[in-house]
């Protein structure tokens, strides 16, 4: 995850790049590459389901490395801005995104009594990326130029390909292989439609549902801030040297919640935790207006970081306790796709407030409210859902499945997602 996944961290850099080498080109249509390469790290997270779905975790990752070195590739060789939103945002895009949900589905196979603890520390490694990627690539863009970056990037991301091959499948993975797609003996398509039904079922859930609330509401707030953040520490006074120390101060907090919420997510709950975590960062978000001092301004990021960095350990937890193993990867592909909207439509939803209101400030207002609405779903989502404990699952399901299959000779037999 740290050798692709934290690509993302370094769009900013890249953007400013992209504004150097085509200064004839809208500056918004530049936004837009940047924006679209940053919001596929979730967008593509339903494309990434479908080939675990198909073929393993392994398989996922292993691609995700060859989808980074493609893209980059050949952005190295594009002429026209145009094709970056291909090569770029798109390619280059879906390589990250696989790379986060190969893994995470992964972890809950490998690691399914200590899920919480594995997942706060492997991605703890992909928020490493907010301080060493950025710095890095600017090393880049200063010795090889835009199109030297490209190819470095791309080569930092195929590192994942040889993680990849070292991620073996467990024995529940493969069995639960065939519950999700064609019989891989015969290849024969499944033609009932009422299959498919049970196999999404789990949508219907009112838990679940408050998950994408969550999610989607969540990425538009956080999105928003840590974009206008730094303009508008600028506004409060703030020089542009202290603006970078605060933003790093925010990396470090929230790589280190990562793990450390994780970790107490074990032991106390991950429901706990995730609702109310979002009502404090809104509370925070609000008073903004008001942090003159710099004791206030690095109050404000510690809460941020710590806050908004653990909720992406905290939130593929409850995924996982309250979908069960057998849908984690068709949940997690619609939750990372509903984050991937907030994530790219947030911005501009804020900036266009801003400009109607001729108001910076109404950003965090924005941005407040959303962190309410995730807060007060995230506290309904206890209420709703139904705890599995995936162990249980794995032994009876499974069993039954492969039984009816030896005994009735059954071309597949579906798991009830309920």
């Amino acid at each position: 995850m740290f050798f692709n996944t934290s690509l993302n961290f370094v769009a900013g850099v890249i953007h400013v790049a992209l504004l150097e080498t085509y200064p004839d080109t809208d500056p918004v249509t530049i936004s837009w590459i940047g924006a679209l390469f940053s919001s596929m790290f979730c967008l593509g997270g339903l494309l990434g389901t479908i080939v675990i779905h198909l073929s393993s975790t392994r398989t996922c990752v292993m691609l995700s490395g060859l989808l980074t070195l493609t893209g980059f590739t050949l952005s190295f060789l594009v002429t026209d801005i145009k094709y970056l939103f291909i090569t770029y945002s798109l390619i280059a895009g879906c390589g990250q995104s696989f790379c986060c949900v190969g893994p995470l589905v992964s972890l809950s196979y490998h690691f399914q009594d200590t899920y919480s603890i594995a997942l706060g520390i492997a991605t703890a490694g992909s928020g490493l990326g907010a301080f060493v990627f950025p710095p890095l690539t600017q090393l880049f863009l200063d010795t090889y130029g835009l199109n030297g970056t490209f190819l470095m990037l791309g080569a930092l991301g195929f590192q994942s390909s040889a993680c990849g091959a070292l991620m073996e499948p467990t024995e529940q993975e493969l069995s639960l292989e065939p519950a999700f797609c064609c019989n891989r003996k015969n290849n024969v398509p499944e033609k009932d439609m009422s299959k498919w039904k049970d196999r999404f079922r789990f949508c219907q859930a009112v838990h679940y549902r408050l998950l994408l609330v969550n999610s989607i509401a969540f990425h538009l707030a956080n999105s928003s801030v840590f974009l206008f953040l730094p303009d508008y520490f600028g506004h409060l006074g703030s020089t542009a040297q202290e603006t970078a120390i605060l933003l790093a101060v925010a990396g470090v907090t929230g790589t280190i919640a990562r793990a450390i919420l994780g970790m107490l997510a074990s032991s106390i709950g991950a429901d706990i935790l995730f609702g109310v975590m979002f009502g404090i960062i809104g509370v925070a978000t609000f008073f903004i207006k008001w942090m003159f001092t710099l004791g206030s301004k690095i109050s404000y990021v510690l809460i941020l970081g710590l806050y908004s960095g653990g909720s992406w350990s905290l939130q593929y937890v409850l995924l996982m306790e309250t979908t069960g193993i057998k849908n984690i990867e068709s949940s997690m592909g619609g939750l990372m796709f509903c984050g991937g909207l907030g994530y790219l439509f947030g911005p501009p939803i804020a900036e266009m407030l801003a400009i109607h209101y001729q108001d910076s400030y109404i950003i965090f207002v924005f941005s407040g409210v959303c962190f309410a609405i995730a807060s007060i779903s995230g506290l309904l989502i206890p209420v709703t859902a139904k705890r599995y404990y995936t162990r249980d699952v794995i032994e009876t399901e499974i069993g039954e499945k492969d039984q009816l299959f030896m005994e009735n000779g059954e071309e597949e037999v579906i798991l009830d997602a309920n």
